[in-house]
């Protein structure tokens, strides 16, 4: 049997970040992999300030039935109205955003999450600097 390894991102183990252009990670594959999702959402963000939309992505996972984004958004930048693909779910990893719907206008803080289905057009805004997963499809 293979020893697992341990991976401690503090003692670069694995990198620390992504280099572009990333390759996401196929997910019709079988395998595990680690994501140092702070030192990558600080990237986004460094790439957030200087693109002219305020925001920047970077698609993490992709396979046939899920799909994980990390999103870095600077603060006051607003995604306009939009529908997802597939049910998603959205993790707040820093900051503050606000994920409105024509019912709903819900404030995420750090560790906050929100699912909602694929026919629900949404828009988010963020307060200030931002980063956040975005779980799209999946299935039991």
């Amino acid at each position: 049997m293979k020893k697992q390894e341990a991976h401690d991102f503090r003692h670069g183990s694995i990198t620390t970040s992504f280099e572009r252009p990333y390759r996401p990670v196929d997910l019709n594959t079988s395998l595990t992999k680690a994501f140092p999702l702070v030192s990558m959402a600080e990237k986004l963000m460094e790439e957030a300030t200087s693109a002219t939309s305020g925001r920047a992505a970077l698609t993490l996972a992709r396979g046939d039935e899920l799909t994980i984004l990390l999103t870095a958004m600077k603060s006051e930048v607003t995604l306009e109205e939009h529908s997802a693909p597939a049910a998603a779910t959205v993790i707040l990893l820093s900051g503050n955003i606000i994920f409105t719907t024509s019912n709903d206008k819900i404030t995420l803080a750090q560790g906050d999450s929100v699912t909602f289905t694929a026919d629900i057009p949404h828009s988010v805004h963020a307060s200030e600097d931002s980063a956040f997963l975005i779980v799209i499809g999946g299935s039991s």
